[in-house]
């Protein structure tokens, strides 16, 4: 979990001049998540690759000293931009 607040924090900071960014972030009290899960390493980079190449802002974490990427966030997007990217993810639990 905290691999993803790490990568959550990194994608608001560093796209934070982005307009789904800014909107998300006027009301704190009504920010919605969703955590989804990869099978494995190569699964969560396929998923980085898809949302490379639609062009969908989000930021890889790569833990380190370990220097392995353990999981990513994207910005605030509708759910029709990337539902065919992570079709394969499941909701985690």
């Amino acid at each position: 979990m905290t691999q993803a607040c790490h990568a959550t924090s990194a994608a608001l900071c560093k796209f934070r001049h982005e307009p789904n960014v800014q909107q998300y972030t006027k009301n704190l009290e009504s920010m919605h998540k969703v955590v989804l899960e990869t099978k494995n390493q190569a699964s969560l980079l396929k998923v980085a690759e898809g949302l490379t190449q639609s062009q969908i802002s989000h930021y890889l974490w790569v833990e380190q000293p370990e220097n392995l990427e353990t999981c990513l966030a994207t910005i605030p997007v509708p759910r029709s931009s990337v539902r065919d990217i992570l079709k394969k993810c499941q909701l985690w639990r």
